[in-house]
């Protein structure tokens, strides 16, 4: 056991001037080193935020996870129910576009209007009863629904005197 002490004290000896240039690099590099230490300390600020906000981003994470599932099981047992029941739409609206389909919607609203205009005839096409024009003015302001469409609205009397 001597000799480990002997190997000590000698590699302690050949490192001597080793140290010695490594204290004095370190006096020379201290303000470079300063100066280093607050530009990693900026480059990590972004870090220090996350870290702050780490359990908002767990309850955010396990809400999108059970979102997912949730999502997953309602569209599989959506699409298990339409299979079963049979409930897609006919084979030839599925060759048609969304334009078609409203093209030949209208187009059949126009024959019934002016197959309904061609059955009245003379005069008495122009009289009417008044339910019928009140529904049509009903039908004219959609805005007018609800408790606003209801409400009398009166002036006020500018001109009062106390």
């Amino acid at each position: 056991m001597a000799w480990l002490s002997t190997i000590a004290s000698i590699s302690s000896y050949l490192l001597l001037p080793l140290t010695f240039i490594f204290k004095s690099l370190l006096i020379v590099l201290a303000p470079v080193i300063h100066l280093g230490s607050y530009f990693a300390a900026a480059a990590l600020l972004p870090l220090k935020l996350l870290v702050k906000f780490e359990t908002l981003y767990i309850y955010l994470g396990v809400a999108a996870i059970i979102g997912l599932i949730t999502g997953s099981i309602l569209y599989l047992s959506s699409s298990i129910l339409v299979m079963v029941f049979d409930l897609n739409s006919a084979p030839a609206d599925r060759n048609q576009s969304a334009a078609s389909i409203r093209a030949t919607k209208e187009q059949k609203e126009l024959e019934g209007a002016w197959k309904s205009s061609l059955s009245k005839s003379g005069p008495d096409r122009w009289r009417s009863k008044p339910t019928e024009w009140q529904d049509l003015d009903r039908g004219k302001r959609r805005d007018d629904t609800g408790l606003l469409g209801q409400t009398i609205i009166e002036e006020d009397d500018d001109s009062d005197e106390y």
